[in-house]
């Protein structure tokens, strides 16, 4: 447990700046990146295939151009523009993944359809997983503050409520550890912080760069939301944080399923006390797919 809470202090200290601050953007995107890398690492390791090294290299060159196309593409970060996700620039880089590891299982024997299907997956998966973190920055600071608090305080309620409370096993083949009561707890209680946090963000933050637009709530700067009063945004936050919780939660369960299938206990081990790159940051993957998911409807809208 110490070991975790060091470690857990010292990945603050490196990427709340890179997230938080808008000079260090590039620094962030470097990073991010190397994550991309290195969680493309993990899983071909798991995988335990003996692929050339030129289908590996092809590997993880498509995870990152795909990432580099998904977020080079921005103009600006504090900018709703959501839409730049469609950009046939990253459908082309898509579409060319699948063409060329097509390709790899007729150059590379021990590359067969059913690795296509994992590797095609893996690069989707982890791509759009990160990546989407710097997207929601790119977005506004307030999306990836509001979506890393509500995925921590799921993690440390969940975590501290099912130790005490916890006798009823959620999925006890995927993960042994998780009970109903610590995700039910784990769940309300960082929709009811969080949601209140995301309610009042710009009476908390009424300036500055964590409120460069000087909204009120993180939902201000949507068209379609602009008649609605506060009451309303309350329950459209209240109920996305509560949304968004579990779908963090099911993150955490779909990269635990993919380590039960290897038979392995973490994807790697570069965050003492925490394990791999996926291992970390599972939740935040799958619940950063899921907002930006909601953000881009109502941006649409």
């Amino acid at each position: 447990m110490k070991k975790r809470t060091i470690t857990g202090i010292v990945m603050l200290a490196i990427l709340a700046p890179l997230f938080l601050i808008p000079n260090l953007f590039i620094g962030l995107q470097i990073v991010v990146g190397l994550g991309v890398l290195i969680a493309i690492f993990e899983i071909l390791n798991i995988y335990n295939k003996d692929y050339t090294i030129q289908s590996k290299l092809l590997i993880y060159f498509l995870s990152l151009l795909s990432y580099l196309v998904m977020i080079w593409h921005f103009d600006d970060i504090d900018q709703m523009i959501l839409l730049e996700l469609f950009n046939y620039k990253l459908v082309l880089v898509i579409i060319m993944a699948g063409f060329l590891l097509l390709l790899v299982t007729v150059l590379d024997r021990n590359f067969d359809f059913n690795d296509f299907g994992k590797v095609f997956g893996m690069i989707f998966y982890v791509v759009m997983g990160l990546g989407s973190l710097v997207v929601l920055r790119i977005v506004g600071v307030q999306f990836i503050v509001y979506l890393f608090l509500t995925t921590m305080f799921t993690d440390v309620f969940a975590y501290l409520i099912g130790i005490k409370y916890g006798k009823h096993k959620m999925a006890p083949i995927i993960s042994p550890k998780k009970s109903w009561e610590g995700a039910i707890a784990g769940t309300l209680i960082a929709t009811i912080l969080v949601g209140t946090f995301s309610l009042f963000y710009g009476k908390i933050f009424s300036s500055g760069f964590l409120n460069v637009n000087n909204y009120r709530t993180i939902l201000d700067g949507f068209e379609i939301l602009s008649k609605i009063n506060l009451t309303g945004k309350g329950i459209l936050l209240y109920l996305l944080t509560f949304m968004i919780s579990i779908i963090g939660q099911l993150g955490d369960l779909v990269a635990s399923k993919i380590k039960r299938v290897y038979n392995v206990k973490d994807f790697g081990n570069i965050f003492p006390g925490h394990g791999g790159v996926l291992d970390r940051f599972d939740s935040a993957m799958f619940a950063g797919m899921f907002l930006i998911i909601v953000l881009t409807f109502l941006t649409i809208l």
